[in-house]
């Protein structure tokens, strides 16, 4: 056995752990970005005195914060399903 293969056999990752990492930070990632798109919302449409362009700014950032927060919440299933399946 030659050293690459005994370091790539010491080294080598689940295939699930791998996946499970990466669902978890790109739920962070879709999280802070339904955060953003909620809270943009709130104060654009608290300010919006009747302006067709904050209308549409606001009804944006309320299906990003929708689908963002939908998102996150699959995304966190897929990575505990992942980790404890690895």
């Amino acid at each position: 056995m030659n050293y690459l293969n005994a370091f790539a056999s010491v080294n080598k990752m689940n295939t699930n752990e791998i996946l499970a990492q990466r669902f978890y930070r790109f739920f962070k990632y879709t999280r802070n970005v339904a955060l953003i798109a909620f809270i943009v919302f709130f104060i654009l449409n608290a300010i919006n005195t009747g302006n067709s362009i904050l209308y549409w700014i606001c009804y944006g950032c309320l299906m990003i914060s929708i689908v963002g927060a939908m998102q996150s919440v699959f995304l966190y299933i897929f990575s505990k399903y992942y980790k404890n399946k690895g």
